[in-house]
């Protein structure tokens, strides 16, 4: 994890919250194909922070939306999408 992201969410409480609002539905799961380019200044999914330039910034397409994360945001979320995946429905 970067610094930046490291220095805004601490230990794991942006994992935590990424968790959450999956479970909730409120993050839709990051299991589809992304691509990579320059930040353009719009608000990252997870931490919703701006990706500026020079920044990459992944674009994700969702179920009839596109979602843009920083990179270490987005590897977290895949992370937390393939775990719930796998999690035993309740």
């Amino acid at each position: 994890m970067t610094a930046l992201i490291a220095d805004l969410f601490g230990d794991d409480s942006l994992r935590r919250q990424v968790r959450a609002r999956l479970s909730k539905r409120q993050l839709f799961a990051a299991t589809g194909i992304s691509s990579v380019r320059r930040g353009t200044s719009r608000p990252c999914i997870v931490c919703e922070r701006p990706i500026d330039s020079p920044t990459l910034e992944r674009e994700i397409e969702g179920p009839g939306v596109v979602a843009f994360a920083h990179p270490d945001c987005y590897k977290l979320w895949r992370e937390e999408s393939a775990i719930l995946k796998h999690r035993p429905a309740v």
